[in-house]
């Protein structure tokens, strides 16, 4: 053990220093790195589908697939979810979107009983095949589309995904380290993520990804 005072006790506690300092210095680069690894937005394209996954309780999913479908990037779009009191999530999005100006007839809903991402990818299979699509692109929020993507281009290998972000105000990449919410979030993200990457190099059944 090194005594307090020799050269090479000094030299140790120096060296932590410095570490200490460096990772102080850049530590909020770091912790926003890891914020927006999670968020993935593709370069805008024309494609034969705009579908908005599942969950969206807040509006923004919904309003950006909407406004991709008004401005030409798909003749569709299709809105998705399980039963909601006495409705379907989809069904109810479309009516959002039309009390913001959209038209209906822009937008189908499809009922799901998926319970993950994983599960939604599986059940949309013989959706976008009785649609005859191939190139779709992916809307979720913002904190869930590099996990969405690595699903659907994972589990739906046979389809053209391009994936979309819709911001909101669960998470912001550039302080989610600041509330409770926001840390649970992106920890969430994370360990979703490794249980898809699991699944697939080893396909057991692994429920809520």
């Amino acid at each position: 053990m090194r005594k307090l005072g020799t050269p090479g006790f000094r030299r140790l506690f120096f060296v932590a220093l410095a570490a200490a300092l460096v990772l102080l210095s850049f530590h909020h680069s770091l912790l926003r790195a890891l914020g927006e690894f999670l968020t993935l937005s593709d370069r805008l394209e024309k494609t034969d589908l705009v579908y908005v996954l599942a969950g969206d309780f807040l509006g923004a999913r919904v309003l950006v697939g909407a406004e991709l479908g008004s401005r030409g990037y798909a003749s569709h779009v299709l809105l998705s979810g399980g039963k909601y009191q006495n409705s379907y999530q989809g069904d109810l999005a479309i009516g959002f979107a039309v009390e913001h100006g959209y038209p209906r007839t822009l937008f189908s809903a499809v009922r799901l009983r998926a319970q993950s991402t994983i599960e939604e990818a599986k059940e949309l299979r013989p959706v976008f095949e009785r649609m005859g699509v191939k190139r779709i692109t992916l809307v979720t929020s913002s904190y869930h589309s590099r996990r969405a993507a690595i699903v659907f281009k994972s589990f739906l290998p046979e389809f053209d995904f391009f994936t979309v972000g819709a911001q909101d105000h669960v998470f912001d990449s550039a302080s989610w380290w600041k509330t409770n919410g926001q840390r649970s979030v992106l920890f969430s993200e994370y360990w979703k993520i490794f249980g898809t990457l699991l699944i697939r190099l080893a396909p057991w059944p692994t429920p809520g990804v």
